[in-house]
């Protein structure tokens, strides 16, 4: 463990849903998620079901330290999160318990995992678009089965080609995704960035980590 894992700040969120709306509440909260997943002093959120208390959630978000948890707390940008969220939750049913990380293990990605590369490019006339498509997408995949996340790489060498980077449980799960009727629909912003010079994009099994 390193001092930045010392100030890991966490907050747990214990959330009742009213009965029927559990669907439409994870919805909600993916695309929060992925709005707040751009916030420079998060670290990471996950969404939990309760196995025996009916419509119970827990939302874990880890946040930069103390000072910017609260700073993120009193923005608009929350209470507009927080509104979206009100007309799902039975405030009595809602409890909120911060805690400081005080030790954590970094996880390492196991073999049989499948990273996946797209490779694309930016024209010149129409820059800020790689970054927006991609942001359409993300919020839509949230919470596919599967997914353990995704990143937008730019490169260093030339700011008008892009990577973006998915790591996948394995083999099997990424195979389903690339032949679901949803893939194509789902990333279609993204194909007319398709660097083809590249090869468009690579598949990779992960056979080994340190």
């Amino acid at each position: 463990m390193n001092d930045k894992d010392n100030n890991v700040y966490r907050v747990m969120v214990k959330m009742r849903i009213h009965p029927g709306m559990e669907r439409e509440f994870e919805r909600t909260w993916r695309e929060i998620a992925a709005a707040i997943a751009r916030h420079p002093d998060n670290a990471g959120q996950s969404l939990a079901k309760s196995p025996d208390e009916d419509g119970v959630y827990y939302i874990v978000s880890d946040w930069a330290d103390e000072e910017r948890f609260h700073r993120f707390e009193h923005s608009p940008e929350h209470a507009a999160n927080r509104m979206r969220l009100d007309p799902f939750r039975d405030p009595a049913g809602t409890s909120m318990i911060p805690m400081v990380v005080a030790s954590r293990l970094g996880s390492r990605p196991g073999s049989g995992r499948v990273r996946v590369a797209l490779y694309l490019n930016e024209p010149e006339s129409d820059k800020g678009s790689i970054e927006s498509a991609y942001h359409q997408i993300s919020t839509t995949l949230a919470g596919r089965t599967g997914l353990r996340g995704n990143e937008l790489l730019r490169s260093l060498r030339d700011p008008r080609r892009y990577a973006v980077l998915s790591e996948w449980d394995d083999v099997p799960t990424y195979r389903e995704w690339e032949r679901s009727p949803d893939h194509l629909p789902t990333t279609s912003p993204l194909e007319r960035y398709h660097d083809r010079g590249l090869g468009i994009f690579g598949s990779y099994e992960v056979v080994a980590a340190y």
